[in-house]
């Protein structure tokens, strides 16, 4: 039976160049992870309160229908799951206006040339810009 010559020991805490190079790209590899995750983190709130305004709509202002599409019945239902584009859109859409990130007038123009014009677009309209919180 052969045995292995033991391997020579280096006094605690010294670590080999190749050692200390791979202990700073995990630690590289982990930071980078953490600040492409960060972000999302502090947006988490306003998810929230986003699908709080997304539910009051859903149940204030029925019927919500936009051209022909019963947007309420789909917030619901919650659309996204059958794959619906026209919800899809509306989400898009709605995320960026609560957000503040386009006006009324932007937000009702995008919806309106995806989903259609129809006679209950001014009173959806009205319900959805009176339920925004804080505007």
């Amino acid at each position: 039976m052969r045995r292995c010559a033991p391997r020579p020991t280096r006094p605690l805490g010294q670590t080999t160049a190749a050692a200390r190079l791979a202990r700073a790209a995990a630690v590289c590899a982990l930071l980078a992870a953490v600040a492409g995750c960060a972000p999302d983190a502090w947006k988490n709130t306003q998810a929230t309160g986003f699908n709080g305004w997304l539910n009051t709509i859903a149940s204030s202002c029925q019927p919500l229908t936009i051209g022909s599409v019963d947007v309420g019945r789909s917030i619901q239902e919650n659309a996204m799951a059958a794959g619906d584009d026209k919800y899809s859109y509306f989400l898009d859409v709605s995320s960026r206006f609560y957000a503040g990130e386009i006006s009324r007038d932007a937000y009702r123009q995008s919806l309106e040339s995806f989903l259609g014009p129809g006679t209950s677009n001014d009173a959806a309209f009205d319900c959805i810009f009176r339920s925004l919180p804080g505007r």
